[in-house]
């Protein structure tokens, strides 16, 4: 869970892979792509959230999740992170 900090609602810190893991190239994702990710937070906790990729490269995935001042982003193995289908539904 993320916490509360001045009236405002903070999502739980991420560990970042260091850049040595993260392999390359890196390249942007454009459009971003909607993702489930594996995540482990700072207090080692491991949850599975609904991100969006935003750049890749051959080991990693820079994901982004939640929304503006509280956006977070972190680097994740590429096999923690699965596209995620978005199904519309047209009348």
């Amino acid at each position: 869970m993320g916490s509360r900090r001045r009236d405002r609602w903070v999502p739980d810190e991420a560990v970042s892979l260091p850049r040595e893991a993260r392999g390359g190239p890196v390249v942007d994702v454009a459009p971003p792509a909607p993702v489930r990710a594996w995540i482990r937070t700072r207090g080692g906790r491991d949850r599975r959230i609904e991100a969006r990729a935003i750049a890749v490269s051959s080991d990693a995935v820079l994901i982004e999740w939640g929304s503006g001042q509280a956006a977070t982003a972190t680097w994740v193995w590429r096999a923690a992170v699965k596209r995620r289908v978005e199904v519309t539904v047209t009348p």
